[in-house]
């Protein structure tokens, strides 16, 4: 059976120096590198090509896949908020316990609609219901 993962075609794909950005119609995966400090600063490219691609109008999800370990710093997320108007939802793709545990204390941080899952598919079909509830 194929997954929606499988089923959907990026419009763009980035590998930049802070990890691997996918971006979907509807929605982005971030997956930034091990060791990674992920700041406001460090995703600012990565934020800025959202906004090449989608502008400030078309809402959108960011999926988070933390394939990786490495250290986030949430008071960035008001920065974001501001700069990207149209985030409309925040799903973190987190297989391992600890990292779980940890997105969850992100939810103080977050504005928007927020869901944990174990697995990309997942988050993938609930950013597409964020979307389409907004039409």
């Amino acid at each position: 059976m194929d997954t929606i993962h499988t089923k959907l075609t990026p419009i763009a794909e980035h590998r930049l120096d802070v990890g691997r950005f996918v971006y979907y119609p509807n929605f982005v995966i971030g997956e930034f590198n091990e060791g990674v400090i992920a700041t406001f600063e460090t995703a600012l490219v990565a934020i800025q090509l959202a906004l090449d691609i989608y502008g400030n109008d078309k809402p959108i999800v960011y999926i988070s896949h933390r394939l990786h370990s490495y250290a986030i710093d949430p008071v960035g997320y008001k920065e974001f908020y501001d700069l990207f108007p149209n985030f409309e939802g925040f799903a973190i793709v987190a297989t391992n316990k600890r990292r779980r545990m940890l997105a969850q204390l992100e939810q103080i941080f977050i504005k928007k609609p927020i869901r944990v899952f174990s697995d990309l598919d997942g988050a993938m079909l609930w950013a597409e219901e964020i979307i389409e509830k907004l039409n």
